[in-house]
């Protein structure tokens, strides 16, 4: 979440900067929801290290290495959603509803949907 914050912070006061503001409770919830699923993962198949996705002995948890893969990737449109935002400096709707599109794929992904 720290891109989306980054971007955010760097939009002028305004409409855009609120519109902006609004999405990220949303994006907190998903980081906090895949942070989440990651633990489960560990607690049920450790993993070899701290900085995999947890895989579990016979491959167990695929799904949660996909999804977190895809999530992340939902995330990284957010902020790119966002950033063509700030650049425009304007609430466009056109650019809003991209950001709104990446943050419920990312919910979705996450399992908030």
């Amino acid at each position: 979440m720290r891109r989306v914050e980054m971007v955010v912070a760097g939009t002028a006061p305004g409409p855009a900067r609120e519109s902006l503001e609004a999405f990220l409770p949303r994006v907190d919830l998903v980081a906090r929801s895949v942070r989440a699923q990651c633990l489960r993962a560990q607690e049920v198949a450790p993993s070899s290290s701290a900085m995999l996705v947890p895989g579990g002995p016979d491959g167990e948890h695929p799904e949660v290495h996909r999804r977190l893969t895809r999530t992340a990737t939902a995330c990284a449109q957010v902020a790119e959603a966002a950033a063509m935002v700030r650049v425009s400096g304007e609430a466009d709707p056109d650019l809003l509803a991209a950001v709104e599109r990446a943050v419920v794929k990312a919910e979705e992904l996450a399992l908030l949907r």
